[in-house]
């Protein structure tokens, strides 16, 4: 540790890892600020500013000697290192400005230049770039948020960095939000990842915003009147003559969607392969990985033996949206819903209130969502949670990591008896 003029400087790691990054400290008066090196070091072998060496030992043999001298020439360098590094902060301190703010970003600037100028745009990518494992679809989404972030900064001819994001960041983005049209729960959803990044790179040395914290707290978002079929509105479907194969197709896919309450990049998917002999359909859904099991109803086996023991042709979201609307629309399902829907189809999120037949408003996911509103209250809950992989009765987007094995006969009882 470096004492100097009543300031301390601390070259320090937090990492369990086998090699740690090296972070420095400063701490001057009311001054606290942190940042991270570029350096890195044996976990261990920086104590108190110090390089800790190895030491061979009486049993040590050539090969472990030599082992532990080619270690040892890698602490000197990096000894070396945080020497240059500890010489290079100490001039940057007595050269600085006398309006410069000596803090976390001040002196992350000094150690790692780049990393401290960047934009909170830049580092949303990096954001990105850092998370490993993200689906394809979380990317695309991710990078649609910075389209709108990018947007907001343009319309309010600014720039904004990580500590930006406060109080006051939050009252313009939710005023200017509100001006475009975006509805209160994209906002909050959009917010909540502006406060993931922020966390992100708090826990990397960054200063931000005590505020952060409180980013998504109160916006009330307006729920949305979300439609479903009926099982009499099933039967319906079920039972149209259609003489047009690919609308026999659609509608066979809407009716099992009904019973077997997964997304639709789930049941498409299904073969004959995921069909098990004790009665069921197994499948791994793709959103979460959750694995659940479906037991085979009596509409259900009808659909696969028409399929010679497998499923319908499968359909894209676009075209299975478009062909199940025909297929409702032929069915009557003509009731006049208002509802909040998007304003057109170029203002994405942006919604307003929209009145139209039932049949216009049917997409992918209402099968899910019907069985969930069919089935709740008329069997045991924990047993829909399981098919459907919902974790909790009030989130639809948390899901349970493993399937349960189930009491098929007992769920499949209740099932037929619900209906």
């Amino acid at each position: 540790m470096v004492y100097l003029w009543g300031m301390a400087l601390t070259f320090y790691t937090q990492s369990k890892k086998d090699y740690s990054p090296i972070w420095v400290r400063y701490r001057q008066h009311s001054i606290d600020a942190k940042a991270r090196t570029t350096l890195y070091v044996e976990t261990g072998r920086l104590k108190h500013n110090k390089i800790l060496k190895h030491k061979a030992t009486a049993s040590s043999d050539a090969h472990q000697k030599k082992l532990i001298s080619q270690k040892n020439k890698a602490l000197d360098s990096v000894k070396q290192q945080i020497e240059l590094l500890e010489i290079k902060i100490l001039d940057s301190l007595n050269n600085r400005k006398e309006t410069d703010v000596v803090n976390s970003k001040w002196l992350t600037r000094a150690v790692q230049p780049r990393l401290a100028d960047k934009t909170f745009i830049e580092n949303f990518k990096e954001f990105i770039d850092q998370k490993k494992g993200l689906k394809s679809k979380t990317i695309v989404n991710l990078k649609g948020i910075i389209k709108v972030f990018k947007a907001y900064e343009d319309d309010k001819n600014i720039s904004l960095y990580l500590i930006s994001i406060n109080s006051e960041f939050k009252i313009s983005f939710e005023d200017w939000a509100d001006t475009k049209g975006y509805s209160k729960s994209t906002l909050k959803r959009y917010l909540a990842v502006i406060k993931t990044v922020c966390f992100h790179f708090e826990k990397q040395g960054e200063k931000i915003s005590h505020y952060v914290k409180y980013l998504t707290q109160d916006i009330a978002t307006q729920s949305k009147k979300q439609i479903f079929l009926t099982i009499d509105e099933i039967d319906t479907i079920s039972n149209l003559k259609l003489k047009d194969e690919f609308l026999d197709n659609a509608r066979d896919w809407l009716v099992l969607s009904f019973y077997l309450g997964q997304r639709h990049s789930d049941f498409m998917r299904a073969t004959k392969k995921n069909i098990h002999k004790d009665g069921t359909i197994r499948l791994s859904q793709q959103k979460t990985d959750a694995k659940v099991q479906i037991p085979i109803l009596p509409k259900t086996q009808e659909i696969i033996n028409k399929y010679n023991g497998g499923f319908p042709k499968p359909l894209s979201v676009a075209l299975y949206n478009q062909r199940i609307k025909e297929v409702c629309k032929l069915a009557g399902l003509n009731e006049i819903i208002s509802t909040t829907g998007n304003k057109g189809k170029t203002n994405g999120n942006k919604s307003a209130e929209v009145k139209k037949p039932k049949y216009e408003l049917v997409s992918s996911h209402i099968g899910r969502r019907s069985f969930v509103t069919h089935f709740y209250g008329k069997m045991k809950t924990p047993d829909i949670m399981q098919i459907t992989g919902h974790k909790t009765e009030a989130s639809f987007y948390t899901y349970l990591n493993e399937a349960r094995e189930i009491d098929v006969k007992g769920v499949k009882k209740d099932m037929i008896s619900a209906i």
